[in-house]
């Protein structure tokens, strides 16, 4: 499905907490179909690389990081490699809840 031009996200750079499963893969793919690279962050390295190959499958820049948001000191390296792999974070959808 193409997206309008309205919701052009080119040259954006997404990072999608919870991003693996359930509405923040959801939300991961609407970014990536509507131009943004996106990075998924999640706790389940295998739902982490289903997602990913989805995103790469839309022909966007994409990562999928193992990360567990109540581990502060996780937080810096992931946003370091998105940063340096993806560019600059303009969108974050902080999606990731703790069961």
């Amino acid at each position: 499905m193409k997206m309008p031009a309205l919701f052009d996200l080119s040259g954006r750079v997404a990072v999608v907490t919870g991003g693996n499963g359930g509405i923040g893969r959801g939300i991961a793919l609407g970014l990536a179909q509507a131009g943004a690279a996106v990075a998924v962050w999640g706790r389940n390295q295998e739902k982490n690389e289903r997602v990913l190959e989805a995103l790469k499958a839309i022909g966007i820049p994409s990562l999928a990081l193992k990360v567990d948001l109540t581990q502060r000191e996780a937080l810096e390296p992931a946003l370091n490699k998105v940063e340096s792999e993806l560019g600059p974070i303009g969108i974050l959808v902080n999606n990731a809840g703790n069961v």
